[in-house]
């Protein structure tokens, strides 16, 4: 896709410690509406806690998160001195953006149809009926509508989290943001769960998807991240990203992947 407009999530100079950790050291990055943006790296690079501060579960040390052109969580004293906005001020400025994550997270002892409703009804105080039928929609996109009576426990991982991003869905996003959504399912059942994904990317969903699965970032997204110690290496068309890789590190971390996909690109 072509980047048109000012990009609904910037981020300039991201820094996030734990402790004595730096985790994420000067993060600067543009995602543009409609744009599919992957996240590849090893463990401790920092993608999920990148993730993490789009969306304010992780508050960041320093620089700033802009989603649709709003600072994400923090606001300005009358000195100028950045503080924290309450809770509920952040909520609102994030109302266009949800996250689907590794592990599920749906109710045990609700129905699918029911762990689909509740935010509906909980969160946005929708009547029942209208939440029952929004929820029969999202749930027919995934794949999951003839599971509507069924419990948790009884469907796959990877019907789980197709409802889970059901769920995601009903709220009527403009940004979704993935955190590794296939790592916690057997490999059979990832591809159930990517064909949902790259629905998504046809329909022209907004997507930050971390993600260990590189044959989903090449064949779908428009712009690849490679991240290293906490900082950006290496970014760029996946075509380009995947078949000339200029960092030595990213080398290194798809030569696997590289050999046996040889001619992948054509």
């Amino acid at each position: 896709m072509q980047n048109v407009g000012k990009p609904v999530i910037k981020l300039i100079n991201v820094t996030k410690r734990f402790g004595d950790n730096s985790v994420l050291k000067g993060i600067s990055l543009d995602v543009h509406a409609g744009e599919v943006v992957c996240i590849i790296g090893g463990s401790g690079s920092g993608k999920s806690t990148l993730l993490r501060c789009v969306d304010f579960l992780e508050s960041y040390d320093s620089g700033e998160v802009l989603v649709e052109g709003r600072l994400i969580g923090y606001g300005s004293d009358p000195a100028g001195n950045l503080t924290r906005l309450p809770d509920w001020v952040i909520q609102k400025d994030l109302a266009n953006v949800v996250m689907v994550f590794q592990q599920f997270n749906l109710w045990p002892h609700k129905t699918v149809l029911e762990n689909v409703m509740a935010p509906l009804v909980l969160v946005t105080r929708m009547n029942k009926t209208e939440a029952k039928t929004k929820a029969l929609a999202v749930l027919d996109k995934v794949g999951m509508a003839h599971k509507a009576d069924a419990y948790p426990n009884t469907l796959s991982g990877g019907q789980q989290q197709r409802v889970a991003i059901a769920r995601a869905l009903a709220r009527e996003p403009k940004i979704m943001l993935f955190d590794e959504p296939t790592s916690a399912l057997d490999p059979e059942l990832v591809g159930e769960v990517l064909k949902v994904m790259r629905t998504l990317a046809d329909d022209g969903m907004t997507m930050v998807v971390v993600t260990h699965e590189m044959g989903f970032a090449a064949q779908v997204a428009d712009k690849v991240v490679f991240l290293a110690n906490g900082m950006i290496e290496e970014q760029g068309a996946p075509a380009t990203l995947f078949t000339a890789p200029q960092s030595p590190l990213l080398k290194s971390f798809l030569a696997t992947w590289a050999e046996r996909n040889v001619g992948f690109f054509g």
